[in-house]
């Protein structure tokens, strides 16, 4: 997988995005492709859900984390509308599980 230095002696800081873009672009785009995939399948399965898809909290969590964290290897944009998809289904099943009964 490509590293990506910036040049420690440059007049000025390059901005974040064009890192990000510089280092994706040398990915092969099999790794990208499972990437896309395991978001795209674990999206479906929090729209599909009814109940958070996972047995307690803190895998809950833990899918979150993931998530978002290997969102990172897709273009900007592509990673924040997942990202904003995402966030709208875990907050649809976060105040359902809130709703539920505590002894439920």
């Amino acid at each position: 997988m490509p590293h990506f230095q910036p040049d420690l002696f440059a007049d000025h800081e390059p901005a974040r995005e064009d890192l990000v873009a510089t280092a994706l672009e040398g990915l092969p785009a099999d790794f990208v492709g499972r990437i896309r995939d395991e978001l795209e399948t674990t999206l479906r399965t929090v729209r599909a859900a009814d109940t958070l898809p996972w047995p307690d909290l803190t895998r809950a969590t833990l899918a979150e984390l993931r998530f978002h964290s290997i969102a990172r290897w897709l273009s900007h944009d592509e990673a924040a509308a997942l990202r904003a998809a995402f966030e709208t289904e875990m907050t649809r099943l976060y105040e359902q599980e809130d709703a539920r009964p505590a002894n439920a």
